[in-house]
């Protein structure tokens, strides 16, 4: 069967796809650091708690943060999915009936994990021996959704597998098949211990903190963390790159001198990330890592366009020029950006006096 006939065909937009394509990526890049603070910052916490009890300062730092967290990377990833949806809603949507039950779970595991969050933070002092048991479900929990969003993702790139639909129409098609799947799903949970670590570094090098009894040893933890984790992401990023079909991977390789400069500019960047963490350089690390998040949302991108390319080309799609809904946007997107930094202010300012 010829795939391109699955494809649903497009619908024309409001206003220049570049916008939403700008959107995408800028809302995008801020749900991915929020993400991966959430699951690396649990990991971290977990792993502290294995290694010296589950009561250490670390844990407690990070049960505080998490239910915010969890509420941050949520509201943060709306934006990006619906722009998405927007640019690539005939793909995304067809891979959404594809995987059907699971997809519809994800809300429920979502749920669960914020629920779970709450619990290991009000309850910390309480818990005792269960507050292991209660972060490694939320930490399952988290890693699940990861799963079926990495699995949803990759079957919207990948038409010439949905006709497996009429083989098993029951909407529970996981994406198994996929060369790319496993790699592409690892790149984000190492990631995630990266930036675990780095968040570590950082919150125990601070002035007000270096004087505690171990924080010193624990930002050191956290900053080798960071270094090794981001070594292995050589290692899984390079496994995902050789996984993608043969042209796609050619883009990066000289095939397109865009795409090339990317991800040349990607791997300087992962350079500096990994001096700076061995070198325990907090924040030069930082900014390297927020840069190279950068470099790995566009590289991402730039990807999906050549995966889709037989099929659709986003450029192509036409516009009414309807200017007026996106400028409401913008100045709803800045208000809520204004008030949202306002209440984690608030909030920051009530935990200071709690401490």
């Amino acid at each position: 069967m010829d795939p391109s006939v699955l494809v649903p065909r497009p619908g024309g937009l409001m206003v220049e796809w570049g916008w939403f394509q700008f959107f995408q990526l800028l809302t995008f890049i801020g749900h991915l650091l929020f993400m991966n603070t959430l699951l690396g910052s649990a990991i971290m916490a977990f792993a502290e708690g294995m290694r010296e009890g589950s009561s250490t300062p670390v844990g407690r730092h990070v049960s505080r943060k998490l239910p915010t967290t969890v509420a941050l990377t949520v509201n943060f990833g709306v934006a990006p999915l619906l722009f998405m949806q927007v640019l690539y809603g005939q793909f995304f949507y067809v891979s959404d009936i594809l995987m059907g039950p699971y997809w519809l779970a994800v809300v429920g595991l979502v749920i669960l994990a914020y629920y779970g969050s709450y619990i290991w933070d009000f309850r910390f002092d309480s818990l005792g021996g269960m507050r292991q048991v209660i972060l490694g479900a939320v930490i399952v929990l988290l890693l699940g959704v990861a799963f079926l969003f990495t699995n949803n993702v990759s079957m919207m790139l990948t038409p010439a597998r949905w006709a497996q639909y009429f083989e098993a129409p029951g909407g529970t098609f996981l994406n198994f098949g996929e060369p790319t799947l496993v790699p592409r799903y690892l790149h984000f949970v190492v990631a995630s211990i990266a930036v675990g670590g780095l968040v570590q570094g950082i919150y125990w090098s601070r002035k007000r903190r270096r004087s505690l009894p171990g924080a010193q040893a624990t930002a050191a933890r956290g900053m080798n963390v960071f270094a090794y984790a981001t070594a292995v992401q050589i290692a899984v990023g390079s496994w995902w790159l050789v996984s993608m079909p043969r042209d796609v991977m050619l883009t990066f390789m000289g095939g397109r001198p865009f795409n090339t400069a990317v991800f040349l500019i990607a791997l300087a960047l992962v350079a500096c990330c990994l001096i700076f963490g061995f070198r325990g350089r907090v924040v030069p690390a930082a900014v390297a890592l927020v840069l190279t998040v950068m470099a790995m949302v566009g590289l991402r991108e730039l990807a999906r366009v050549a995966y889709l390319e037989p099929f659709y080309k986003v450029a192509e799609l036409p516009s009414s020029g309807q200017h007026s809904p996106l400028v409401m946007f913008i100045v709803s997107l800045c208000v809520g950006l204004g008030v949202i930094a306002y209440v984690l202010r608030l909030a920051s300012e009530v935990r200071k006096e709690e401490a």
